[in-house]
């Protein structure tokens, strides 16, 4: 057993690109500390396991990880893995999701002045900030080659869980091989206002304006608007993304067949 600590970002990516020897990775932290883990880890990856202690921890719920260093240890032990499908985001890897628009603007302004951990009132209160300054910009997306309805917002999602309380995409599947793709039109601040509302409690893929397909591959143009992955901040378009089918094992303390929110 190695134990090591990171002091700063890109400290996770680095260790973790030297566990090619190791029978299992386990990542003390968020989902960001997993998505930089998994970023790192070379091309035949040991099963990745987590002890979340970030904000969010989007992950952890969507598969009910154990939540004490003693369960994630006997979760290591007992050596049960589930197969997840890798995204690939202009060659950045995620579990969670990428996306391009509202979203995406709020995690490069946000990150650009936070002060050490994220605390999740921040991000909301940040968010609902947003929206009344948000300039909406119009977005062209083809999935596996069939080009959408014109979209202010876009995104391609591993899980169905987002954030929080929050689903956008309640039926993506993390082992089927394809990302829910949910390109939303463009319909103003009160249309963000209701995405948010049926993301909380009903179905954003059914909403009018929205346009819902599976695809292995999604290519996002329009102005240099940001995009993110797993709440982390990226470039600015154009963003291609992939898919990577089963390209993890992730520890488990049972047998996963499909999670939901």
């Amino acid at each position: 057993v190695e134990l090591a600590f990171t002091s700063k970002r890109g400290d996770a990516r680095a260790l973790a690109a030297r566990a090619g020897d190791f029978g299992c990775v386990l990542a003390v932290g968020g989902d960001g500390t997993v998505n930089e883990i998994l970023n790192g880890l070379p091309d035949a990856p040991p099963p990745l396991a987590q002890l979340p202690i970030g904000t969010a921890n989007v992950i952890a719920k969507t598969f009910d990880l154990p939540r004490s260093a003693r369960a994630a240890a006997d979760a290591v032990h007992a050596g049960l893995t589930t197969p997840v499908d890798v995204g690939v985001a202009n060659g950045r890897r995620f579990l969670l999701m990428a996306s391009a628009g509202f979203d995406a603007q709020v995690v490069h302004d946000f990150h650009a002045v936070r002060k050490g951990p994220i605390r999740m009132h921040q991000y909301v209160s940040w968010s609902l900030r947003a929206i009344w300054s948000y300039e909406t910009p119009t977005l062209r997306v083809v999935a596996d080659g069939q080009e959408l309805p014109p979209a202010s917002w876009v995104m391609a999602s591993n899980l169905p869980c987002y954030g929080g309380p929050l689903a956008f995409t309640r039926e993506a599947r993390v082992d089927d091989g394809q990302l829910d793709v949910l390109a939303y039109a463009p319909q103003g601040r009160l249309g963000l206002v209701r995405l948010f509302a049926e993301a909380f409690a009903g179905d954003p893929c059914a909403m009018p304006g929205a346009t819902w397909v599976r695809a292995k591959s999604v290519r996002i143009e329009g102005p240099p608007a940001p995009w993110q992955v797993d709440g982390d901040p990226g470039e600015t378009l154009p963003l291609d993304i992939s898919l990577l089918p089963r390209a993890i094992r992730l520890v488990v303390r049972e047998t996963h067949d499909a999670p939901t929110p």
